[in-house]
């Protein structure tokens, strides 16, 4: 037992250590600017409304391309698919734009919004630039999820969707103990906004899934799910989910074989290359 406590004690500590403002996961208009300036890259920065949503935009010189709306997981904000925004190949073929979610970045930072918030926050980034057609989200973790319910809404301006290890089963969440640690009033102090909101986030996932769990059948345009096989966050059973909710003739299945839940970031080049392949199978509608 005394054991078990010093452990507990240390691993409090360690978490108090490392999350005491240092774990914000997002970067200032300024950082990005100066990486922009140094890495001789160019892609505008947006806030609106009222300075509440925050994302980037690359435009390509081709106004007719599909846009690549890449949505980030829990924690993060934009600067997790900075890679994805730089990516040549990617700025070659594609228009690309990163969200803050609600809650995460300099959108409302520490403020979690529901899923379906979350949708009209990408629906007013959007209309606010002024993209109406054309759009292929592609969602990691739990912005899959976004993504994943951004299909079964069908908005006008929806082209394809990429969930990537999204977590869209109720059945399938895993809940860790020391992620309460963020929520208990306790321990909560410790943590940075950031890892609060991914708190509040997670503990309420499974009821929020549970709210449009018999929808999925309203999809109407095709969705790419990938997915780890040996992913210890966000089961591989939810590709089974996807199987059994969402209609046949719409669904692809990727697996990443003996892959975790990072493969955005750790199979960066199979990513792009299985985007670019995707995107390039959607048919482009007659009035484009």
């Amino acid at each position: 037992m005394k054991h078990k406590n010093i452990l507990l004690i240390s691993y409090i500590i360690f978490f108090a250590a490392i999350c005491s403002g240092c774990l914000s996961f997002r970067e200032s208009d300024r950082t990005l600017y100066q990486r922009m300036n140094k890495e001789g890259l160019e892609y505008e920065i947006y806030h609106a409304p009222l300075d509440t949503l925050r994302w980037l935009w690359y435009k390509n010189e081709n106004p007719t391309v599909p846009l690549l709306l890449f949505i980030h997981g829990a924690p993060g904000s934009s600067s997790s698919f900075l890679s994805y925004l730089k990516d040549e190949r990617l700025r070659e073929a594609f228009s690309i734009m990163v969200v803050d979610r609600p809650g995460y970045g300099y959108s409302d930072y520490g403020d979690y919004q529901p899923i379906p918030q979350q949708y009209e926050a990408i629906q007013q980034i959007l209309a606010y630039s002024q993209v109406d057609k054309n759009v292929v989200p592609i969602g990691h973790s739990f912005g899959g999820t976004i993504s994943g319910y951004i299909a079964i809404q069908n908005p006008d301006w929806l082209k394809g969707t990429i969930m990537i290890s999204p977590a869209i089963d109720p059945e399938q969440e895993k809940y860790l103990w020391f992620g309460k640690l963020a929520l208990y009033k306790g321990t909560r102090w410790m943590a940075p906004r950031s890892l609060r909101v991914a708190a509040d986030e997670k503990y309420s996932h499974e009821a929020e899934l549970n709210t449009f769990i018999g929808d999925w059948q309203q999809v109407k345009k095709p969705i790419l799910h990938i997915h780890g096989d040996e992913d210890g966050l966000v089961p591989y059973g939810n590709v089974a989910f996807s199987k059994n909710n969402i209609p046949e003739n719409w669904l692809e299945i990727k697996t990443f074989e003996n892959k975790g839940h990072l493969i955005p970031f750790t199979e960066r080049e199979a990513m792009v290359d299985e985007i670019i392949r995707f995107v390039s199978s959607l048919e482009t509608p007659a009035s484009q």
